[in-house]
């Protein structure tokens, strides 16, 4: 049986974006992903925050002026990848997160995005170890 494909209405897909907003860390550092980015705007600064109780890191865009405003996004014309820091403050408070973090491997963790509140949030207690580019002893 034959498919009619002309009554088929097709969304275009960006495969330039990661389908999920993906959060990646390993010994050199934090990379988001480019949907992240694209979800939270392209913000030019963000305050980065942490409950290290529930083991939750949270985004949330700002203006520069805020308490601990933190430069991240260039405008989304400029910003043509991943965004990554080597910020050894930032990777060693959500590297502490992760239970049983192994310094030699990456590690990646999918953010929920709360649109209404306009904050990027990472369970760090999902993180999952990938062999992708880890280091060699």
């Amino acid at each position: 049986m034959a498919i009619d494909f002309s009554n088929i209405k097709f969304e275009v897909i960006d495969i330039t974006t990661n389908a999920t907003p993906d959060l990646f860390i390993n010994q050199n550092g934090v990379t988001f992903s480019k949907r992240i980015l694209e979800d939270m705007g392209y913000p030019q600064n963000v305050q980065y925050s942490i409950s290290p109780e529930h083991k939750v890191f949270s985004i949330r865009a700002c203006k520069s002026n805020e308490a601990k405003a933190a430069p991240f996004s260039k405008p989304k014309a400029e910003q043509t990848s991943t965004l990554s820091t080597n910020n050894k403050n930032l990777h060693d408070t959500l590297a502490a997160l992760i239970p049983n973090y192994n310094a030699k491997m990456r590690y990646k963790t999918t953010g929920f995005w709360d649109a209404e509140n306009k904050v990027m949030y990472f369970d760090m207690s999902s993180s999952e170890e990938s062999v992708f580019r880890a280091t060699k002893e």
